[in-house]
This record gives C-alpha cells, sequence and structure tokens, in this order.
C-alpha cells in the first residue's frame, strides 16, 4: 500500500516545486481544494484529518503569503489546528518556518539552539507557530528556510530580474547576508525528509537548511547582472544602487547553520550558482519571452 501523504498547499511557488517531485515518488499524495478543508477552523481541520487519516502531513500553508495580515493570520491558524489534529491521530508535521524568527543583531550565522527574537510581525508569526506545535505536537519538524529563490513568486531573485529587465533602478544592500537557496533544492530536501520518517526515521524538532554558498544581498544583484550581461538579455542600460543602511525589516543575517539535518537525515547543502541561469531562462519563459 502507498505512503499517504498530505500536502497542505499545492498552489504556490514551494508547493509547486514540491508537487512536482513528490509525484515522481510512490506515493499516495492529497492535494486537498479549498472546498474541502478551511485551514483557518480547527473542526475543519479535525474532520479532514480524521476522514483522510495521512501518514504524513507536511505543512506549507501560507507560508508564501506572510508579508501580509491575511497571510500571517491563516498561516498561524492552520499551524495551531493541525498540531493539533495531528497529535489526536499520531501523524508526524513538517512545518515550514524561516529565518526571520532571529533578530537583527549583527551575528552572522544561525543555529538550531539560537534564542529567537524575531523584529517584524512576519517572524512573531513564525515563532508563535512554532512554539504552538511544540506545545501540541510532539513528533513534528520545525524546517526553518534562509532566502528562497526561484523563477516563480515574489523573492529576491524575481524582483531583481524584473527591475534589470524592465529598465527599472534596482537597489541591493551590502549589509544583508543570505545563502540563496532554491525552490527545487528545498523540495528535494522535503522529499528526503519524507522518505527516511516512511522509514522510521523518529528525529524531530526545529531543524535548519539553506544552502552552503553564502553570499550578500550586493553580491547576488552582481552576479545575476554579470549573467544577463554574459547571455546578452538586456534591453535597457541597468540601474543598481548598492544601499549600506541597517535594514531593521529583517535579521542581518539569513545564513542558518544546518548541523541537525545534517546529523539526523543527512542532508548536504548544495550551491545555488548552477542553477541560477536555467532560473533565469525559466523566469523568461514563463513572461513569454
Amino acid at each position: 500500500m502507498l505512503f499517504k501523504l498530505l500536502l497542505t498547499q499545492a498552489n504556490s511557488p514551494l508547493g509547486s516545486a514540491l508537487h512536482h517531485d513528490l509525484e515522481r515518488e510512490s506515493v499516495n499524495l492529497l492535494l486537498p481544494q479549498a472546498e474541502d478543508v478551511d485551514w483557518r477552523h480547527a473542526e475543519s481541520v479535525s474532520a479532514y484529518i480524521q476522514q483522510k487519516c495521512p501518514e504524513l502531513v507536511i505543512n506549507n500553508y501560507a507560508w508564501d503569503t506572510l508579508d501580509t495580515r491575511d497571510g500571517q493570520d491563516a498561516y498561524l491558524a492552520a499551524a495551531t489546528h493541525l498540531a493539533a489534529a495531528c497529535a489526536d491521530a499520531d501523524i508526524p508535521l513538517i512545518h515550514l518556518s524561516g529565518y526571520q524568527v532571529f533578530s537583527g543583531n549583527s551575528k552572522s550565522t544561525h543555529s538550531e539552539k539560537d534564542n529567537v527574537d524575531p523584529v517584524t510581525a512576519q517572524g512573531k508569526t513564525l515563532v508563535a507557530a512554532e512554539q504552538a506545535i511544540a506545545r501540541l505536537c510532539p513528533r513534528h519538524i520545525c524546517l526553518r528556510l534562509g532566502w528562497v529563490i526561484g523563477a516563480y513568486g515574489d523573492n529576491l531573485l524575481t524582483r531583481l530580474l524584473g527591475g534589470y529587465l524592465g529598465g527599472q533602478a534596482v537597489q541591493a544592500n551590502r549589509r544583508l547576508r543570505g545563502a540563496p537557496t532554491t525552490l527545487a533544492d528545498v523540495a528535494r530536501v522535503l522529499v528526503g525528509l519524507y522518505k527516511q520518517i516512511s522509514c522510521g526515521s523518529d528525529n524531530w524538532g526545529i531543524m535548519h537548511y539553506c544552502s552552503g554558498d553564502a553570499c550578500t544581498q550586493e553580491e547576488f544583484a552582481e552576479q545575476l547582472l554579470q549573467l544577463l550581461i554574459q547571455q546578452q538579455l538586456l534591453t535597457a542600460e541597468p540601474s543598481l544602487t548598492i544601499i549600506d543602511d541597517e535594514n531593521t525589516d529583517e535579521p542581518a543575517s539569513a545564513i542558518l547553520t544546518c548541523r541537525v539535518i545534517r546529523d539526523c537525515f543527512g542532508v548536504q547543502a548544495r550551491s545555488w550558482r548552477p542553477s541560477l541561469l536555467p532560473l533565469v531562462k525559466q523566469w523568461l519563459h514563463n513572461r513569454g519571452e
């Protein structure tokens, strides 16, 4: 019998990447629609879990919309209700979180043991969801991610591409540091976790993942610009302005140590650089160019 896995949101950039990878696995994949379950309401979530009886839940619901108040409310509600329902049914839960749980201090790398101290509403929502899950659901993984980039959605790569190829002024901050991680790489890691959990792995708690290739926002913007120039893709004179101010809207560093996920699941970090040109080509293809 196929392993039954529930993915809470497949119609988002990360959900689509994960759905694509999971379709190639021997898994009974549950992809609920809006009419099937309301993740904001405890009774609806509990009824759906009891009816479908998944063996593992991967929760990415509203993770892509945390920059809005509605997205934050939906994210926290879904995480809380899922944690309770999974605990009642003894179902493991993988929940997506992010580096925004940390403060804007000068620390260059954040480990799983560091104290959280969010500086934004987004970060506070992430922390509240993690705390609810830890309180309610013993068998859980809260997977914090760093900068996630891809050819879809709103992320650092798509914003820079839109500016460069749209003839707009582009800004990059030399004080912000991260380790860009592609959507496909995140999906690879999640599939790896599912496979080992389905085989009996019993490792739970807070875990980190980001690519093994750190850079500043300035360095990423400049490498992307050089790539566009080399590929003769620019249609207008680029305008890149470097900012040297502290950004209070997010932590100065999105670089995460990934020791726990490596030790527990053998996950090895990959570089984003070989994926940059394919991502640019995919972004252009999406726009019909």
